[in-house]
């Protein structure tokens, strides 16, 4: 049934004055998406860094995080100074020089990055080079197929990884590999800190894991 006249006006009036809300209370204002869009960064309400991954993601995500863990992560920024806040150790590697300058200098003492060439395929071994096992495996940066496939042997034995971007078709041969592999598959479907779309980040994990899944 097609709506029209002053029912019509009235629903897109009730729409506009809703939406217009959001910017002063309700969800978009509480978890700090105003200003993370409006920004182009990844805040919450008081400006505080979190990662740029869904929304339902990160709820589920916090209080799970624990002192002792180590984490690698493909691809920093304000993900990685969350992270610091929470854990013993960071590892980081980056692609763009540019960036990796751009952020290095404001980085905690338990955070350690590494700018690495995605060409030669430095970026996608960084994890072989790796002394110590990881609790939290995050793809989030470049050739996150490859990522995948080279987290597998660098995470402990109750390790979990975590795929950002899970919901695009050029990742569905990594998220096929971990499956083979044994790994379960829990999605957080979403819109992201400061996005407008819906997207996806995935967790990745076996019966017994660091996050009590």
């Amino acid at each position: 049934m097609k709506i029209t006249g002053k029912f019509s006006d009235l629903l897109k009036f009730r729409l506009t004055k809703g939406l217009l809300s959001l910017g002063v209370k309700g969800y978009l204002e509480e978890s700090g998406w105003i200003q993370s869009y409006s920004t182009k960064t990844s805040i919450r309400k008081d400006g505080s860094p979190i990662p740029w991954l869904t929304y339902s993601f990160l709820d589920f995500l916090e209080g799970r995080l624990q002192p002792q863990f180590r984490i690698f992560e493909y691809g920093a920024g304000n993900s990685t100074l969350y992270y610091a806040k929470h854990v013993q150790q960071v590892v980081s590697v980056e692609h763009n020089e540019s960036w990796y300058h751009a952020i290095k200098s404001n980085l905690p003492q338990n955070v350690s990055i590494k700018l690495l060439k995605v060409e030669n395929g430095e970026y996608q071994r960084a994890l072989s080079l790796e002394s110590v096992k990881f609790d939290l495996i995050i793809i989030d940066g470049r050739e996150r197929v490859s990522c995948c496939k080279a987290a597998i042997d660098a995470l402990t034995e109750d390790g979990v990884i975590i795929l950002d971007d899970s919901e695009r078709p050029k990742y569905a041969a990594g998220i096929d590999f971990l499956k083979e592999q044994g790994f379960k598959h829990l999605p957080f479907s979403g819109i992201a800190i400061g996005g407008i779309h819906m997207k996806c980040t995935s967790v990745f994990y076996r019966s017994r894991n660091c996050l009590e899944i």
